[in-house]
């Protein structure tokens, strides 16, 4: 029976990786490295007959493989795997390969020239469809994103239109506030009254029928509760319209950087109310300038990044501090799940993300670092699994 040839591929995008193992692991042994790195270890435990690489080996890598390939040749079991590159981008070396793969020179015995081109064909096929697949969630994300920024247009006068009746809530509950003492005392002295017993007997049935007593005790809680909760979406929709309006704004201004993680934070209460505690430790900070809704777009990415990775309760911790040379730090902390060590060299790359689909769109922290950096500041994030992260925002006060 015809030995099945074994192929080590290395390539970094796990995606992609996953269907070319896919794609030809139904013909032959497969054995698959991330980066080069890993290539040694690989071939100390395999014989390799092909290998394929999303980029040239390195002369120290070939020596490694050629050192291996001395080896084996003494053993009578190595006949030098040849190295096929798999980059999209060798698209014309696929087509000048395929034409030069129908002679057996320099092929190994158990893979034929006409098989190494079926295999270039394998791997060509599974980048296109890779590169399809791509499209369509980029597409997806591109329109969603469309979606989003259309909303923001919309946003200051959605605002407006709630900002009105919230303003007639707040006023006549202010009033009930003041009333309501009046009419309970109105009440009380026409209870007092000299009435016959049967008039005070229906006065006092009454009462208790309606519960006045529980009623008189709770009426004036209910409304200034009724009136906190008004005054709390009054500031949230205030710290919206100040977002919205420094968006749209292209200046550079001096800003309270605490005050607009306090807005961000009121933005997002909904996010992490009751199950995640928000722990503060804000210093004094001269102000920075900056452009305050590209800053207030960075925190808010990662604060609704730390919200998302802890699943249950957690807890998030915001400390600001001045540095030397004219600094400041933004540092948030989370307790979430952390990220894995593969993921870490990713998170920058546009469209990448771990969350669900429909959740995350994998632009918040490529589009923070790009913010960042305009502010000639940095952005540092440091994670392990089941650790949480910490990220580290280092602003100059001066632009």
């Amino acid at each position: 029976m015809h030995q099945a040839a074994t192929i080590l591929i290395i390539e970094s995008d796990p995606e992609l990786l996953d269907l070319i193992s896919k794609t030809l692991g139904q013909r032959y042994r497969i054995v698959k490295a991330k980066n080069q790195d890993e290539v040694l270890d690989t071939f100390s435990a395999n014989t390799i007959d092909l290998i394929l690489s999303d980029q040239p080996l390195t002369r120290m890598k070939q020596s490694c493989i050629l050192n291996y390939g001395g080896d084996q040749v003494a053993a009578g079991r190595y006949f030098g795997p040849p190295v096929l590159l798999t980059s999209y981008t060798e698209i014309h070396s696929f087509i000048r390969l395929i034409q030069e793969t129908n002679s057996e020179k320099d092929m190994p015995s158990i893979l034929a020239g006409k098989e190494i081109a079926s295999i270039v064909m394998d791997v060509l096929f599974a980048h296109l469809t890779h590169q399809v697949e791509k499209n369509e969630k980029n597409k997806a994300v591109l329109e969603k994103t469309g979606r989003m920024a259309a909303l923001g247009e919309l946003l200051p006068g959605i605002v407006h239109e709630i900002s009105n009746p919230l303003s007639f809530i707040s006023s006549n509950l202010d009033n009930l506030r003041k009333f309501i003492p009046k009419i309970l005392v109105f009440i009380d002295d026409l209870c007092t009254l000299p009435v016959n017993d049967m008039v005070k007997a229906i006065i006092i049935e009454q009462k208790k029928a309606i519960n006045y007593d529980y009623l008189k005790n709770r009426l004036l809680e209910i409304v200034e509760r009724s009136q906190s909760g008004a005054e709390r979406a009054k500031t949230i929709l205030d710290d919206v319209r100040r977002v919205a309006k420094s968006s749209m704004s292209e200046e550079f201004i001096k800003v309270d950087i605490n005050r607009a993680i306090e807005a961000t934070l009121n933005i997002m209460h909904n996010e992490f109310k009751n199950r995640i505690t928000i722990e503060k430790i804000l210093g004094s900070l001269p102000e920075v300038e900056c452009h305050i809704g590209q800053i207030n777009q960075v925190l808010m990415n990662i604060l609704i990044n730390a919200c998302h990775a802890i699943e249950k309760d957690g807890r998030i911790v915001i400390v600001t501090r001045i540095l030397p040379g004219e600094q400041v730090s933004i540092e948030i902390s989370d307790s979430g799940k952390g990220i894995a060590e593969e993921d870490m060299k990713r998170i920058f790359e546009p469209f990448f993300t771990t969350k669900p689909e429909n959740i995350g769109t994998g632009l918040g922290l490529p589009i923070s670092r790009d913010i960042i950096k305009k502010h000639h500041g940095e952005i540092e994030i440091v994670s392990q699994p089941g650790m949480g992260t910490h990220v580290t925002v280092i602003l100059p006060v001066k632009h």
